[in-house]
């Protein structure tokens, strides 16, 4: 089984890569959920490519 998800070591990261240091609180706050609204879309479109790619190869079986 796969390893818990590490949310809030994803959230620091996240932080460390936009280099937020330099904009004002409201600034990083959007940035952020925008970085974070992104990350999660990529994550559904990931699994639902992955479980699309399980039912192609089921159906051919």
């Amino acid at each position: 089984m796969a390893e818990p998800i590490d949310v809030i070591q994803q959230a620091l990261n996240a932080l460390a890569v936009a280099g937020l240091g330099n904009d004002s609180p409201a600034e990083a706050f959007v940035i952020g959920y925008q970085a974070g609204w992104q990350q999660a879309i990529d994550l559904c479109i990931e699994i639902e490519t992955q479980l699309n790619k399980e039912d192609l190869k089921n159906a051919q079986a």
